[in-house]
């Protein structure tokens, strides 16, 4: 039987390591990985070389994963499919309104940011792929909720019911605003400023399969409308249910 290649064994075990940490020094990764700092840095230098790592610029030099990782997996899984399909949409919506425009997807009891239009304005919002966005004080994740079975948003909001400013009622009521008109919004209850339109993502079948949001300053909504950027989402929601069989 032929047997495994062992450096490749310490690069993905170095790999999967920075994955399930924050930022890391080399003395620190090599403790959590259980390899010698030598080959530790090896394989480091290695994935930095494959465009899989990064080293801070600063004097900490930590080392942390690129969003290589991430595009990797999502071409690979269900996500990729959506985000592939779902840009043309995004961009219609960002060309119309000029702002930023993202998709999301569920990760278990969290959402988050798979692809992205990016705004054209002097001033505007900006989430990496890969950014974790609670549910209950973001557009998206409202809009989700409104779409979610009675048993999976509870789900959703006991798990962040810890969270700060966490208003249950609050949220309930905005979920059910979603819910009758087809898109949420938020008011810059997650990050001060910064609004936001929302609508859920669903295939032909009706399944739930992530969703849309328009992140703006909350001044652009206010020129714009939340009822117009709303109309927007939901004429790219239709589209898109059609080509997700």
């Amino acid at each position: 039987m032929t047997k495994p290649i062992q450096s490749a064994l310490n690069v993905l075990g170095v790999l999967e390591t920075l994955a399930s940490h924050p930022p890391m020094g080399l003395s620190e990764a090599a403790r959590a990985a259980q390899l010698p700092k030598t080959t530790t840095l090896r394989c480091l230098l290695t994935l930095q070389e494959a465009g899989w790592v990064r080293l801070s610029e600063d004097r900490n030099a930590e080392w942390s994963l690129t969003n290589r990782a991430l595009l990797t997996g999502l071409r690979a899984a269900p996500a990729g499919e959506l985000a592939g399909l779902a840009t043309e949409e995004m961009n219609h919506v960002r060309e119309a309104v000029g702002e930023s425009v993202h998709l999301m997807v569920r990760d278990g009891l969290e959402q988050i940011v798979v692809a992205r239009a990016d705004g054209v304005g002097a001033i505007r919002t900006y989430l990496p792929l890969g950014t974790r966005i609670p549910f209950h004080s973001s557009s998206s994740g409202r809009a989700l909720l409104s779409a979610m079975s009675a048993e999976e948003a509870e789900a959703v909001l006991t798990a962040e019911a810890e969270a700060p400013g966490f208003d249950r009622a609050g949220v309930e009521a905005h979920v059910e605003e979603a819910r009758s008109r087809g898109f949420s919004v938020n008011e810059g209850e997650w990050r001060e400023g910064v609004a936001g339109v929302g609508v859920p993502v669903r295939g032909a079948a009706g399944d739930l399969r992530g969703a849309i949001s328009v992140s703006l300053p909350v001044a652009r909504m206010e020129e714009l409308g939340a009822e117009e950027i709303g109309r927007l989402l939901l004429e790219s929601q239709r589209r898109l249910a059609d080509r997700l069989r």
